[in-house]
C-alpha cells in the first residue's frame, strides 16, 4: 500500500501545482477581461451615437465575463489548495461552459461583423444629417473626428454635400488639423476653406473620412478580441483535464488509503 500511494502523491503534486499556475494565469485573463471592458465603456461610448447597432451592452458584458472568470479562477485555487474534488469538479464544469460560451461568442463576432461596419456607415450619415439639431449626435461626431483624426463620413467634403443645413466648403472645428492655421478661418464654430487651395487643405483639416478611420480601429480591435477568445477559449481546455485529472487522482488515493 505504500509503495502504490508513494506513486501517486508525485503525480497528485505535480497536478497541483499546474492547475494552481493554470488558475492564477485564468485569474489574470478574467482581470484582463475586467479592465478592457472598463476601458471599452469609456473609450467607445461615443459610437453608440455613431451605429444603428446598439453596442451599450457589450462593455457590460465583456466587464460581466471577466468578474466571472475571476471568481471562478478562486475557485479553480481554493479547490486546488484544498484538494476538494467537489469543488475541481465543478471548476472542470465552469470552465467547460465558459470556453462553450467564449466560441460561440467569437464565432458570432465573426458572423456579424459586415453588419457592424453597415451599422457605422448609417449611423454616421445619421449623425452628420442630424449635427446641428442633436447633441448628442454633435458631440459624438466631434469627438470620433478629433480623437481618430478624420473629418467627414467618407472625406471632409461630406459635410457640405451630405449635410445641406452647414455652409459650403465649412467643416466642423473638430477636423481641425493644425490649430494656427484654422484660426486664421474658423468662423462661428465651423472653419470655412472657401479661400484655402485645395493642395493646402491637408495642412489645414483631416481630409480622411471617419468611417475608414473607425472602421480600422473597430475591426482591429475586434480581430484582437476573437483571437484572445479562441485562445482564452482552447487554454481553458487544459484547466479542464488538469482539474479533471487532478479529482480524479485524488478520488484514487482515496480509495488507496481506505
Amino acid at each position: 500500500m505504500t509503495s502504490r500511494r508513494m506513486k501517486t502523491t508525485p503525480a497528485m503534486a505535480c497536478l497541483k501545482t499546474f492547475l494552481t499556475i493554470f488558475s492564477l494565469i485564468f485569474l489574470v485573463i478574467g482581470l484582463a477581461f475586467l479592465v478592457g471592458g472598463i476601458l471599452a465603456k469609456v473609450k467607445y461610448v461615443m459610437f453608440d451615437e455613431l451605429s444603428t447597432i446598439n453596442f451599450s451592452a457589450a462593455p457590460w458584458v465583456m466587464i460581466g465575463v471577466g468578474c466571472f472568470i475571476i471568481i471562478v479562477g478562486i475557485m479553480g485555487c481554493c479547490g486546488t489548495i484544498k484538494g476538494n474534488t467537489c469543488i475541481l469538479r465543478m471548476y472542470g464544469l465552469l470552465l467547460g461552459l465558459i470556453f462553450i460560451c467564449e466560441l460561440a461568442g467569437a464565432i458570432v463576432a465573426i458572423v456579424f461583423r459586415g453588419q457592424v461596419d453597415e451599422g457605422f456607415q448609417q449611423g454616421m450619415t445619421k449623425a452628420m444629417h442630424n449635427y446641428k439639431s442633436d447633441s448628442d449626435a454633435k458631440s459624438a461626431f466631434d469627438q470620433a473626428q478629433s480623437t481618430l483624426h478624420c473629418c467627414g463620413v467618407q472625406n471632409y467634403t461630406d459635410w457640405w454635400t451630405e449635410n445641406t443645413s452647414i455652409p459650403t466648403n465649412n467643416v466642423p472645428t473638430s477636423c481641425c488639423k493644425n490649430d494656427a492655421e484654422c484660426k486664421k478661418y474658423e468662423e462661428d464654430g465651423y472653419i470655412d476653406l472657401t479661400n484655402v487651395t485645395t493642395s493646402d487643405i491637408p495642412d489645414v483639416v483631416y481630409t480622411t473620412g471617419c468611417h475608414a478611420e473607425l472602421k480600422k480601429n473597430i475591426f482591429d480591435n475586434l480581430a484582437v478580441v476573437i483571437g484572445a477568445m479562441f485562445g482564452v477559449a482552447f487554454f481553458q481546455l487544459l484547466g479542464l483535464i488538469l482539474a479533471c485529472c487532478l479529482a480524479s487522482t485524488i478520488n484514487a488515493n482515496k480509495y488507496e488509503l481506505v
